[in-house]
């Protein structure tokens, strides 16, 4: 997912559950890291579940900023996320990170 031709043509992600089966469109594809717990910077690991639709809003704008390439999609308040996560070696304690939306 590192090159957004690659994104295009993957957009889709099948995620099945023994509780429900879902497709999922990328939304945002990012390089990341782990930061100490006291660094005052944006953690996208630390997102579950929004409390309102300004935090949501909030986290949305935060991962667009750091995406390498713009997928055109969009989510709003109450839709359903994924988000898969894995290391990266591109920096200390690096994270690779896809984040898509429930569409069916």
């Amino acid at each position: 997912y590192a090159k957004e031709s690659y994104g295009k043509e993957h957009a889709l992600i099948q995620f099945d559950t023994i509780y429900e089966t879902g497709t999922y469109q990328v939304m945002y594809v990012f390089r990341s890291q782990v930061y100490k717990e006291d660094d005052v910077v944006f953690k996208y690991y630390q997102f579950i579940e929004a409390n309102s639709e300004v935090e949501f809003q909030y986290y949305m704008d935060e991962m667009s900023k750091l995406s390498l390439y713009d997928t055109g999609v969009t989510a709003e308040y109450g839709d359903k996320l994924i988000t898969l996560s894995t290391c990266d070696n591109s920096e200390e304690d690096g994270r690779f990170v896809v984040v898509a939306k429930k569409v069916n």
